[in-house]
């Protein structure tokens, strides 16, 4: 008897101990980090899903105004201008990941712009994998003097004007697919530019014009993007998706409506999801990642002292 006892109580203790590892919270992990610019110049690593948030580098400017619309991410170096005019205006930074330095190269606009604008100001970067492809607006804008696009030769810096002309003014993001730039805006609708048939198209759903920021390509025939408009919110946004072989427009967000702290510049589609900093109904500061085929969405909370919300991604990290 007494050793049926004793077995009794080491099974009950067996299964006591295996009960207790079954209640054992699944720790979080990151998949892999997000690579990100402040206006400042500051560059974060920030894990996907613990928001762990690491400062890995400082791009050195002059007044804490990089635009966050001119930053891109190729190979081992970070591209950028600045809003400012110190020392004077149009300066291509370029900060070197490995080295952890930054130099600047001064950029001269073709004569066929710098004769015909007062005073043109590169407000938009993109990279097309061979050059640099740039908006150049009136920094005081003007109704009579369109914006221009121009490439830059990555090597020797060499500007080309495209003759690619395009009035609207409150640019807030681009991204390029193919030989395609779309340019969203904040009052002026959605535009898609031919660069070889040098061509302006507004993209709009069933007649309604698209405001909108934060454009990112999920694969070659959609966008994400946030639209923007949503009534008495400040910066408000709601994640939507624009077909491009069809035209169509399609609501992302269950409703559910998000802010963003700077209006300007792009982001990415990571495995599905679009990403984004924002700020929540409940003005929590974080990471939304919105699943672009089922729509549901997860929010990582995030330290805004840490981060900012002057701050995009850029690219991501293992």
């Amino acid at each position: 008897m007494k050793k049926w006892s004793f077995l009794i109580l080491i099974l009950a203790a067996t299964g006591f101990s295996s009960c207790g590892d079954s209640d054992q919270p699944t720790p979080v992990v990151d998949d892999y980090k997000l690579l990100s610019v402040t206006t400042s110049g500051k560059i974060l690593e920030i894990g996907n899903n613990t928001g762990a948030t690491v400062n890995i580098g400082q791009i050195t400017n002059q007044s804490n105004l990089i635009q966050l619309a001119t930053i891109c991410n190729v190979g081992s170096k970070i591209y950028c201008l600045e809003a400012s005019y110190v020392p004077s205006p149009n300066i291509l930074t370029v900060y070197d990941k490995a080295t952890k330095t930054t130099t600047t190269q001064q950029l001269i606009l073709p004569p066929s712009i710098a004769a015909t604008m007062t005073d043109p100001f590169i407000t938009n970067l993109e990279y097309n994998g061979s050059e640099f492809i740039a908006v150049v607006s009136e920094n005081m804008p003007n109704n009579m003097r369109p914006n221009k696009i121009i490439s830059i030769n990555p090597v020797n810096y060499q500007t080309t004007d495209l003759n690619i002309d395009f009035f609207q003014r409150t640019l807030t993001s681009t991204e390029l697919i193919n030989d395609k730039l779309y340019i969203a805006t904040r009052t002026e609708g959605l535009l898609k530019i031919d660069l070889t048939q040098k061509t302006v198209t507004e993209l709009q759903a069933n007649g309604a014009r698209i405001n909108a920021t934060r454009l990112a390509k999920n694969g070659t025939t959609k966008l994400s993007l946030m639209k923007l408009g949503v009534p008495q919110v400040i910066n408000g946004v709601q994640p939507y998706e624009y077909d491009l072989s069809n035209n169509t427009l399609t609501d992302k967000s269950q409703g559910a409506i998000f802010a963003v702290g700077n209006i300007t510049g792009g982001t990415l589609v990571k495995n599905g999801e679009y990403i984004n900093y924002v700020f929540n109904a409940t003005n929590g500061f974080g990471i939304l990642k919105v699943n672009t085929v089922t729509n549901e969405q997860k929010f990582v909370a995030l330290d805004q002292n840490a981060v900012g919300s002057n701050c995009i991604i850029i690219d991501t990290l293992p």
